[in-house]
């Protein structure tokens, strides 16, 4: 039996209204990161940088925990960067992140985390489904019941968030394990790609396009069509079967 592997692709774009990209991302075939950065100046991208790079640092991570942990490590990082430098007061970052772990059998184990509300969604036989939760105000009223999806799709406050990397000096991670299957398609994005094309469009895309390239770069095409009002990243990584991955580091 060949080896599981996990074969990626990536895209990012400064969008059709923004001078500058504060998206950051990283990929090397163990673990993939989005990272969204807010704060004026160059606050956002910095603090989105600084997260993507110490991910980039990670050489294995074993367990969600460990992966958590590399969060909260990014975390005090763009606290000390903010602090030696007024200029970047107040800047943040969200974070979304997959990982390889060791497994002592044959399965594939995955763990991933998010802050904020950079989404990870799933694809597996057909069915499209969003696993991580949004931090923000209308991720909040949503799953209270308050508001519709649609409802939140339109609210002038969707891109509120309640919980990002710098903000404060702790930071609560949402984590999960699980198996991966050959065939699936996990996406991880930042928030300018889920403000511009629905999740029906998203799924649509990700069922039609094979290569996870390409599926990544439609995507941010679709986001920019749509108006591109935000930077837009986008990174698809695929469950395969016998797949050799090119191990070098793809940045956004």
């Amino acid at each position: 039996m060949s080896e599981t592997a996990l074969r990626w692709g990536l895209s990012s774009h400064v969008g059709r209204v923004r001078q500058v990209n504060q998206d950051a991302a990283m990929a090397n075939g163990l673990l993939f990161a989005v990272a969204d950065g807010m704060g004026g100046h160059r606050g956002g991208e910095v603090a989105s940088d600084i997260a993507a790079g110490h991910f980039r640092l990670q050489q294995e991570v074993t367990n969600a925990d460990e992966l958590a942990d590399a969060v909260v490590e990014a975390n005090t990082l763009i606290r000390a960067r903010a602090a030696t430098d007024p200029t970047l007061s107040g800047m943040g970052t969200t974070l979304v992140a997959l990982a390889r772990i060791p497994s002592e059998d044959d399965e594939l184990l995955l763990a991933a985390v998010n802050v904020g509300d950079s989404r990870m969604y799933r694809l597996e036989d057909g069915e499209f489904e969003q696993v991580t939760q949004d931090h923000s105000l209308v991720g909040e009223l949503t799953r209270a019941g308050q508001l519709s999806p649609r409802e939140a799709a339109r609210h002038p406050q969707r891109n509120v968030v309640t919980r990002a990397l710098g903000v404060d000096d702790k930071v609560d991670v949402d984590k999960w394990t699980f198996t991966g299957v050959v065939g699936q398609r996990y996406l991880l994005c930042s928030d300018g790609l889920i403000d511009e094309v629905t999740d029906e469009e998203i799924g649509a895309v990700l069922r039609n396009i094979d290569e996870p390239g390409d599926a990544a770069a439609k995507l941010v095409d679709m986001a920019n069509w749509s108006g591109g009002r935000d930077n837009t990243t986008v990174l698809v990584v695929d469950v395969v079967d016998g797949a050799e991955c090119d191990p070098a580091e793809t940045e956004s």
